[in-house]
């Protein structure tokens, strides 16, 4: 690995988010790393490389320092003669199903850890499924779900967990999840994700959604006395928030997610998460809940999916939100973590727009993080960010003004439902 020519290779670096990602290494990456960018058009790349050079004449890295790389995503041996020559890629070439296999599969051939920022949770089972038990043997990480969705929740779940371990003395039984603050944008590339694994995926993603609010439903090897205080309907009041929730877009993905990171971790018996969105009042959550079911009506039928990507209503591929929105975005998640002796709290938020500024810090600082940290506390295989880098992690998003904190206050729970209240 250390005879390699690069640290990190950078594929996708002409798409939106890949760019920024180049952005976001060049001026945060130790002066001396070793990065290349990729894709399949090379006058695409050198522009990349003009622009980020003219906007940041003095980054630690010069763009222009950073080597290219051209290949195409389905040859199959252009990606082993990419992956062989680097120790780290991170990629941001979606949809991840149609342009990510072979780069996976070469990924664990050639010995490279991989992270990446797709929700696309039955590709990356499908990518475990297959290549896990080689990945393990070689001791290679390959690390999924690195963006918004999930690490808030996957790295929260991790975290709330380890508290009541080590602090309390429990084990974790569930935490909810809500969004109670957010504003943010989206670029062509994720819509047209989003479209395809909503298309291909219609019937698992309603499926998830009616029991992404029900985790006794899905699982029963834990106290039912207890699990029954975690459901919620689709639209449902939050004592402790006093404010109406309705179902998150993204809630299926992180509780799909942070369940398996569970089972993997061993937080506790049968824990289950949960997630949903706050708002403005009951009218208020019907009418998200209304415009969620609409949507997925109309990328249900490949005409309308169609028409959709088609369009010029939604944002091209390649086209994102402008810096001044990102800079100005943000969001906050709220964790309700339940024991068998009671209830704590803990919060995770972003200070930018989660899908293009907190999603960028993520994606990079995992890329870091393999390059640089690994140790023997990486769990290697196929695996959740969690499971895979854990505390590392943690700690490197904390120095990017990423928080994620523990409320250390415990509200017995013969008293919560009653009170509703957080106590500090």
């Amino acid at each position: 690995m250390a005879a390699r020519k690069y640290d990190i290779l950078v594929w996708g670096a002409t798409g939106f988010t890949g760019k920024s990602l180049v952005e976001y290494l060049a001026l945060n990456a130790p002066p001396k790393t070793r990065i290349a960018i990729g894709g399949r058009n090379y006058e695409k790349l050198k522009q990349v490389q003009a622009e980020l050079d003219a906007k940041h004449p003095m980054a630690a890295i010069p763009v222009s320092k950073m080597k290219l790389l051209i290949g195409d995503s389905t040859d199959q041996e252009i990606m082993n003669r990419m992956a062989a020559q680097t120790r780290v890629v991170a990629s941001t070439v979606g949809p991840y199903a149609l342009y990510g296999s072979e780069l996976v599969r070469a990924c664990v051939r050639q010995k490279t850890d991989y992270c990446d920022i797709t929700g696309e949770v039955p590709w990356v089972h499908q990518m475990h499924k297959e290549l896990n038990a080689q990945a393990v043997q070689s001791n290679v990480h390959i690390v999924s779900l690195c963006g918004f969705d999930c690490i808030p929740a996957d790295i929260g779940c991790m975290m709330m967990a380890e508290y009541a371990k080590e602090k309390l003395g429990k084990p974790l039984l569930h935490v909810k999840g809500s969004i109670v603050g957010i504003r943010g944008g989206v670029s062509g590339g994720t819509l047209a994700t989003a479209i395809t694994q909503l298309g291909n995926e219609s019937k698992a993603v309603l499926k998830n959604i009616v029991q992404s609010n029900n985790p006794e439903k899905r699982q029963g090897n834990g106290d039912k006395s207890l699990t029954k205080r975690f459901r919620r309907s689709v639209i449902h009041y939050d004592e402790t928030l006093k404010r109406w929730q309705t179902f998150w877009v993204m809630s299926s993905i992180n509780a799909a997610t942070a369940r398996w990171a569970g089972r993997v971790l061993e937080y506790g018996p049968g824990f289950t998460y949960s997630e949903s969105m706050s708002t403005h009042g009951l009218v208020h959550a019907v009418a998200i809940a209304i415009g969620l079911l609409y949507g997925a009506i109309l990328v249900f039928f490949s005409f309308t999916r169609s028409l959709l990507y088609y369009s010029r209503i939604i944002p091209r591929p390649g086209d994102g939100p402008s810096k001044e929105f990102i800079r100005k975005g943000f969001f906050s998640l709220n964790l309700e973590a339940f024991t068998d002796s009671g209830v704590f709290y803990g919060k995770v938020s972003g200070s930018s727009d989660p899908g293009y500024g907190e999603t960028i810090k993520y994606l990079g600082e995992s890329a870091l993080c393999l390059a640089f940290d690994r140790n023997e506390n990486f769990r290697p295989g196929i695996y959740p960010p969690s499971v895979i880098m854990g505390s590392a992690l943690l700690h490197r998003l904390r120095n990017k003004d990423c928080q994620f904190e523990v409320d250390k206050a415990l509200v017995p729970s013969k008293t919560h439902s009653q009170s509703g209240k957080k106590t500090n």
